[in-house]
């Protein structure tokens, strides 16, 4: 059959336009294409901003925009999520967040002005913070077995702080509690730090708390640290047993730092923007200023990861407060 040269040129064309829109389809979809504001739901200064400030700092360097910090402090993360919540699902709204947001506000408000499960979803969890466990010098106990034994012998007189109703200082000992059998009074102050000094002073006789706060009472000599939370020994405390090694192995007791953005963004930027801060986090300089040095375990999940360990996270998290009938409305 024969081909004519002006259908040849017409059939190249049609080729030519098809493999553009094709190549087209399937190029990277641009990112970031203007100022990336990264949300912080406390003020500035505590860990959760200095990690955001760091990274905000070193993903504007690998992206070529500026990030920034939005701080938006209070109602238990409640500000910033629903901020970010309402913001477009295009990546230039993320949000630096621990358990409250994803959770715990789930199950401990009624009402919330933002939906976790539908309006937020996961980019990357960078890390974990584990917990220990701290009893003042006075109580006559040295280990995590002789506490359990103190608090049965004194039973309904043994009281431990925590940094507010539902938070997870909170949770953490009432579960370990009814785990064991423990009848104590809780004690709920705003914040870690008047939880110690009072402790100090004989008002309460343990808490929890992040070990990097915790560590250094027990180094000082104020407190005595009885076991730490997670899978190995913290290498700030290398001579305080796990809960697992002490034999309580069902004790949990952490906070993790994630990001997250708005639903709707595209896997693609999702996926990037996951890849790019494993990337950063895992640097030796990164990872000692903002990880180690907080006594933080690295974590860097893909979006999947994260996901996967919302799923159980949250089913602990409502055990655990349906159990200690906590609710902050």
């Amino acid at each position: 059959m024969f081909i004519s040269k002006r259908q040849t040129l017409q059939t190249l064309a049609i080729a030519g336009i098809s493999m553009a829109m094709t190549g087209f389809a399937g190029a990277a979809t641009p990112f970031p294409t203007k100022t990336v504001r990264l949300v912080v739901p406390y003020a500035a200064g505590g860990p959760v901003d200095s990690m955001a400030r760091a990274l905000a700092l070193s993903l504007s360097s690998v992206w070529g925009q500026q990030v920034i910090v939005d701080n938006r402090p209070g109602a238990n993360e409640i500000i910033g999520a629903t901020n970010v919540a309402k913001s477009p699902a295009d990546g230039h709204t993320l949000m630096l967040a621990t358990d409250p947001t994803l959770s715990l506000n789930p199950y401990l408000f009624k009402k919330l002005s933002y939906d976790p499960f539908k309006e937020l979803i996961p980019v990357t969890r960078i890390a974990v913070s584990n917990m220990a466990l701290v009893v003042p010098n006075s109580l006559p106990v040295s280990n995590i077995r002789e506490f359990v034994a103190y608090a049965k012998a004194n039973t309904g007189k043994v009281s431990y702080g925590s940094s507010g109703v539902g938070n997870g200082t909170h949770l953490a000992v009432a579960q370990f509690a009814r785990d064991n059998g423990l009848d104590m009074i809780h004690v709920p102050y705003k914040g870690l730090a008047p939880t110690l000094q009072d402790m100090m002073g004989g008002t309460v006789q343990a808490a929890v708390g992040a070990v990097s706060v915790i560590g250094p009472f027990n180094s000082e000599g104020k407190l005595k640290v009885l076991g730490v939370s997670g899978p190995r020994r913290a290498s700030s405390l290398p001579n305080v047993p796990t809960f697992t090694e002490a034999g309580y192995p069902k004790f949990e007791a952490s906070f993790y730092f994630g990001v997250v953005a708005p639903a709707g963004l595209n896997p693609e930027i999702q996926s990037k923007i996951a890849a790019d801060i494993k990337k950063i986090a895992s640097q030796p300089d990164f990872r000692a200023a903002n990880i180690d040095k907080f006594a933080l375990e690295i974590i860097l999940d893909t979006p999947a990861e994260f996901e996967a360990f919302l799923s159980k996270d949250r089913a602990s998290a409502q055990a655990k407060i349906t159990s200690s009938g906590a609710q902050l409305d």
